[in-house]
């Protein structure tokens, strides 16, 4: 047997990813990248390392965390108010905080519970607070922005005002309001001294106009607001309203109507009297002339009219008389009547006839180329006027007299006219109106 050797396979063909391959060989075995390797294992090592160790720490910032304040009511007992609003000054903080590993993805701001605490106070005045924070179990704040605030402090007090109904509108018709109170009568006013002491009471204002005849007694709630003794409204978020320490903004009203009407007075029963001579009784007024009255309804109904026991004297009077009138009370009313009214007597003369006989004629106006004869030289005169002006007058204040001014020769008949001095009104009659005249040359 012949040996032989193995004939050679020729090459085979190569594939389209031995270069590529080749390649990345070439990369691994470089020392570059077994370096960059090494720093990537370490790093991730170290990783590892701090994330397994709980006790390394690392800081971590929160921005916009709420602010509370605390200690109020006990600044308050105390005796001090703070007048400004904080959560305005300061709502909110940024805080730095240095955590523990372990507790750095789930601790938040508000589990530092920043605040304000109100005990740092020590009187009247300006106050610095520094900020404080209710646990640190995280781990310690490093900073926070901000830190302080500067406040304005007053006394606090506490003073009682009465409660007063203040009446508005106008009640229906057919009731009166009888009575009314408040439940409660006395409230207390906590707050800054230089509020409270200008509060003088708590007012409620009760509408007349909400009162029912089907409703004679009821109980309504009112809202109170507090004022000071010229009105003026005093209003403050720093002020607390309270009954027997419950805080409150609002009073109960108890009503009682009773049945009421209208009545008249009966005007010539209050004046009493004659005046004086010549003279008489005209109108007589009322500021009112009627007035409500209230009472039970069958009282109500027998009273007609209101009169007094004491009438206005207008004995002798010569003029107007005006006084005050005590008004006769009915038994069983309420209190709704005036004590008195104020009354007017219109006092007037009269008017008088008076008969002047025998009274002259004369002539106005002749010329002096001519004569005149009347028909009538004297006559009956009838005068009506005020008593005291036709009591005062004579005959010689009488004057009738015929004017011939503008006529001639002949005979002519001519009305007869009166003339008196400073008269005042008055009628005449005469017993000849017109009389004959006749006129002649001289």
């Amino acid at each position: 047997m012949m040996n032989s050797r193995p004939t050679k396979k020729p090459d085979a063909q190569r594939g389209p990813f031995k270069g590529l391959r080749s390649f990345i060989a070439r990369i691994f075995a470089s020392k570059a990248f077994l370096g960059v390797l090494s720093l990537m294992v370490a790093v991730l090592t170290w990783s590892v390392l701090v994330a397994s160790d709980g006790t390394l720490t690392r800081q971590r910032t929160f921005s916009s965390v709420a602010v509370s304040v605390t200690g109020e009511s006990s600044l308050k007992s105390r005796g001090y108010i703070v007048m400004d609003d904080i959560t305005e000054l300061v709502p909110s903080v940024k805080m730095t905080v240095e955590v523990s590993q372990q507790n750095y993805s789930r601790v938040s701001g508000t589990a530092y519970n920043p605040h304000f605490d109100l005990s740092q106070i020590t009187g009247e005045g300006e106050n610095e607070l520094t900020i404080a924070y209710s646990s640190q179990l995280y781990g310690p704040v490093v900073s926070c922005e901000p830190s302080t605030v500067t406040v304005n402090v007053e006394r606090y007090i506490t003073r009682r005002v009465p409660v007063v109904l203040e009446l508005v509108g106008e009640a229906p018709d057919g009731v009166y309001l009888d009575a009314y109170r408040t439940d409660p009568t006395m409230l207390s006013v906590s707050g800054p001294q230089s509020l409270v002491s200008s509060v003088a009471r708590a007012s409620a204002k009760l509408d007349l106009a909400a009162l029912s005849a089907d409703r004679m007694t009821d109980r309504m709630s009112l809202d109170i607001e507090l004022q000071d003794a010229s009105g003026a409204v005093i209003e403050s978020d720093k002020l607390e309203v309270t009954n027997q320490t419950v805080i409150t903004e609002s009073i109960v009203a108890e009503t009682e109507l009773v049945p009421a009407k209208y009545v008249p007075l009966e005007l010539d029963t209050l004046i009493t009297g004659t005046p004086a001579e010549g003279y008489e009784l005209g109108e007589v007024t009322a500021e009112q002339t009627e007035l409500l009255v209230a009472a039970k309804q069958e009282i109500l109904d027998a009273i007609v009219y209101l009169t007094t026991d004491q009438p206005l004297s207008i004995e002798g009077a010569t003029g107007n008389v005006t006084g005050y009138v005590k008004l006769k009370r009915p038994s069983g009313i309420e209190n709704t009547l005036p004590s008195e009214v104020a009354v007017t007597a219109v006092i007037q003369e009269q008017s008088i006839e008076r008969t002047f006989r025998s009274v002259s004629v004369e002539i106005d106006g002749l010329s002096d180329e001519l004569k005149a004869t009347l028909s009538r030289d004297r006559m009956t005169v009838q005068l009506t006027g005020g008593y005291s002006f036709i009591k005062g007058l004579t005959t010689d204040d009488l004057r009738l007299y015929v004017d011939v001014s503008d006529l001639g020769e002949g005979t002519h008949v001519v009305p007869v006219q009166i003339r008196i001095d400073n008269a005042q009104e008055f009628a005449c009659a005469l017993s000849a109106p017109e009389i004959s005249v006749t006129l002649k040359a001289k």
